[in-house]
């Protein structure tokens, strides 16, 4: 009986050390495995491009290679990857080596975009935006901006920074959500400028308006912030401050860009294109105009080409820009309901050279 219990000892002893054994061989793995990863996600990222995730689930693999055992989590939406590399599988697939977050992995190629400047095109598109596209939800986010902005080949961007409002007072105020925007040009690296309403009634006015869009830009343009600022001198409905001076406004608005010039602040001018026609064309400015051809497309023809009544008007077409040409999206091509701009790309990008 004695022999039986001690050989039972013996063998839970075994057993026992064959388990510690097994625990040790399982933490030297995990230690070692925790180092290779360590180092495999331990990757430079100063030169990577900055990337977005373009579609719902995106697969995120150790390998590039779509298998559940190198699988890692799924993307969604509007998430921001910084590419290091892009390679192909023995299929031919192409993939992207990225990092997310503190992680590195393989994403199909297809799934993610990043800003590609276009140079070659004549006229290319422009987006403007403000606190609105956010109120409205045309965009929730920063991400869902840049998906919007990729997905739509947008070249330019201008951002709304305050203006004047209406009323007696006409005090400044600021666009709640211009930080939204200008993170979402930043990360993907688009040139954007600013823009403002203009609502002054005189000299005096015209100087505060210079001083608060001055110190806007001073605190708030990052290195993205290259295009000249937008003046926007439009018409609202009677309720403006300046809607029963159009016949002098053409002088203030002189003497506004001469103030800006002196401060080294390009401008030009946005506006109603029958309004610019009436009131604005002689003014020494490039002007971007709007006129809503309500088609559900985006025009592959220059706004000379309508039938608007401003085409007619020689001098303010020398000097025209831009064409925006819809506030509502472009149909299946721009599938959100924003303000969308056709714009003379040898223009704009003369400011990116500047820099």
């Amino acid at each position: 009986m004695k022999e039986i219990i001690e050989k039972m000892i013996k063998n839970k002893m075994k057993i026992l050390i064959g388990i510690i054994v097994l625990i040790c061989i399982i933490l030297v793995f995990v230690f070692i495995y925790k180092i290779i990863d360590k180092k495999i996600n331990d990757i430079d990222i100063s030169n990577a491009i900055h990337g977005v995730v373009v579609y719902e689930n995106v697969g995120f693999y150790r390998k590039p290679k779509e298998t559940k055992w190198k699988y890692r989590r799924d993307f969604e939406l509007g998430e921001n990857v910084y590419i290091v590399d892009e390679l192909k599988d023995d299929l031919n697939n192409e993939w992207y080596k990225i990092k997310a977050k503190n992680k590195v992995g393989y994403v199909l190629k297809d799934k993610v975009k990043y800003y590609e400047f276009n140079a070659e095109e004549e006229y290319v598109l422009m987006s403007d935006v403000s606190k609105f596209n956010i109120q409205f939800e045309h965009f929730k986010n920063t991400e869902e901006y840049e998906v919007f902005l990729l997905n739509s080949n947008i070249n330019y961007v201008y951002i709304r920074a305050g203006g004047r409002g209406y009323g007696k007072e006409g005090k400044f105020y600021t666009d709640s959500k211009y930080q939204t925007f200008i993170s979402a040009c930043d990360y993907l690296g688009i040139p954007y400028g600013f823009y403002y309403i203009d609502e002054a009634l005189n000299s005096e006015e015209i100087e505060e308006e210079v001083k608060f869009i001055e110190n806007f830009i001073n605190e708030n343009a990052t290195k993205n912030c290259v295009l000249p600022l937008a003046i926007d001198i439009e018409s609202h409905d009677g309720v403006g401050r300046a809607d029963d001076i159009w016949e002098d406004r053409s002088i203030l608005v002189t003497e506004l860009i001469e103030k800006f010039s002196s401060k080294n602040i390009s401008t030009i001018i946005y506006s109603n294109a029958s309004t610019a026609n009436k009131y604005l064309y002689e003014i020494n400015s490039k002007f971007w105009l709007a006129y809503y051809n309500l088609e559900k497309n985006i025009p592959n023809y220059w706004y000379t080409e309508t039938e608007q009544e401003a085409v007619t008007n020689e001098q303010l077409m020398e000097n025209m820009i831009g064409w925006q040409f819809t506030e509502t999206g472009a149909g299946n091509e721009i599938n959100y309901p924003v303000d969308v701009s056709l714009v003379n790309n040898k223009f704009f990008k003369q400011f990116l050279i500047e820099k």
